[in-house]
């Protein structure tokens, strides 16, 4: 289990985080939602640690991230893979090396097989084939890319996958592919999720709890059912796309 407690962060004198409370639970895929801009990103980030908070704590698995010393660092990382939004691939290495880079070197050094068998696995994974390992990123589509970047972030078989806009920049054909392959892994492999998004469709879609984020606070939250039943005025404007909260992030 993920909890976030209080967190707090400002950046450039805004308050992009203000006193933020959630949990993510074990087995589910929570969706935070909200305009481009609102700070969702940072949040997740702060659960990796690549955000330090002006106040607040993380705890995974009741360890916290905010206070953990390297030992509990390295395990708290160890349980958490992230998706980058624009894939994050890296140009001059192979698919099958930059899939490589999400299982421990020590594994790899000792066990190659195993490696190459967990790399192959991955792919499998996301639908694509052996016929990729060999290529460069420049020779994959977009979300080809995306299905990449995921495998490597379930190669090393974590507990927890951060999804920072996994669908920007796709269109409509491959975000789809790539929704359902989000949904599909939580059934396959039983990830825990945290995908932010500012597509509506896509949240409505993967999310078993839905987390609207807005000037700085978790306006609501609930399962996509309650969020089409809600009448609170910040979800309603969101989901007619009138939103005018104040972009923060």
């Amino acid at each position: 289990m993920i909890e976030i407690r209080n967190l707090k962060k400002v950046l450039n004198g805004k308050k992009v985080l203000d006193g933020i409370d959630l949990d993510v639970r074990e087995g589910e895929t929570l969706v935070i939602m909200g305009p481009s801009g609102t700070g969702k990103s940072v949040l997740i980030k702060h659960i990796v640690g690549l955000f330090d908070p002006d106040a607040g704590d993380i705890l995974v698995d009741g360890l916290s991230v905010i206070r953990a010393g390297g030992r509990e660092i390295g395990l708290i990382r160890s349980k958490i893979s992230y998706v980058f939004q624009n894939s994050a691939l890296f140009d001059s290495l192979t698919v099958a090396q930059n899939i490589r880079l999400g299982l421990d070197a020590e594994l790899c050094d000792r066990e190659p097989e195993e490696c190459t068998r967990r790399v192959r696995e991955s792919l499998t994974h996301v639908n694509l084939g052996p016929e990729v390992l060999g290529l460069l990123p420049a020779e994959l589509s977009g979300g080809m890319q995306k299905r990449v970047a995921i495998a490597r972030s379930i190669v090393g078989r974590r507990k927890y996958v951060l999804y920072d806009e996994p669908t920007t920049g796709l269109d409509p054909v491959n975000a789809a592919v790539v929704n359902d392959l989000i949904a599909r892994l939580k059934e396959e492999i039983g990830l825990t999720s945290v995908v932010v998004t500012h597509d509506v469709e896509s949240a409505f879609f993967l999310g078993d709890r839905i987390a609207l984020l807005a000037e700085g606070k978790i306006q609501a939250l609930g399962t996509p059912e309650d969020m089409k039943n809600s009448e609170n005025p910040a979800v309603q404007r969101f989901l007619s796309g009138r939103s005018n909260l104040t972009m923060v992030a």
